[in-house]
């Protein structure tokens, strides 16, 4: 029986992919959370940045994962 070793990860690349992965949970959580503030804005806020239903529907629709 032959026995394989892998490399060990280098500290520092497991510290880029866990820095990776909470940069994009706090992306993910930042769309969240605007998008529901959105959500909420009475429309005379909405048309003071330009927005009208339309607009503001389709981005709420979005799933946070999306751009």
């Amino acid at each position: 029986m032959t026995t394989v070793r892998l490399p060990l990860r280098r500290a520092g690349q497991a510290q880029a992919h866990t820095a990776g992965l909470l940069a994009t949970l706090e992306t993910w959580l930042r769309r969240s959370r605007t998008r529901r503030e959105l959500a909420e804005l009475p429309a005379y806020l909405l048309k003071d940045i330009g927005l009208n239903e339309a607009d503001r529907y389709q981005e709420i629709s979005k799933p946070f994962w999306q751009r």
